[in-house]
């Protein structure tokens, strides 16, 4: 039997509104900061951010325990300007975006790798036992 989840739900809902926001000229609504991926496996929790044209000197990473925070800069090159444009289309500026975790993670030894436009970040899980609550005696 197949356990309901109702945040799958909410991450359905959330990319078909990205989707939405993404084809319309209102996308800077939802924030122009990369795509990516966040996944866990038994000790770790992996991000990976689609960075194209991002040189890695122009990216900065922030880490604390439930968040990761990517902002940077995408640069036009020299031979790009405003007389010789047929169509633009990329995103060229600065860029943030905070992702919320869905574990708490080490930020000490987390490690980003940063390879043909993707950004990945490998964060160790802390463990934590299922029982955050106690069992209250009655007076």
């Amino acid at each position: 039997m197949i356990e309901y989840n109702p945040f799958r739900d909410l991450d359905y809902f959330s990319k078909d509104m990205y989707s939405l926001l993404e084809r319309t000229p209102f996308k800077f609504l939802y924030g122009s900061g990369p795509k990516v991926d966040i996944y866990q496996t038994e000790n770790q929790l992996v991000l990976k951010a689609e960075l194209p044209g991002v040189a890695k000197e122009d990216l900065n990473i922030y880490v604390d325990e439930n968040s990761i925070k990517l902002s940077g800069q995408t640069r036009k090159n020299k031979e790009f300007t405003e007389d010789n444009v047929y169509r633009t289309e990329r995103y060229y500026g600065t860029f943030s975006r905070t992702l919320p975790l869905p574990v708490e993670i080490k930020p000490e030894e987390t490690h980003a790798e940063y390879n043909d436009g993707i950004l990945t970040i490998t964060a160790p899980k802390i463990q934590t036992s299922n029982t955050k609550g106690r069992k209250l005696d009655i007076q």
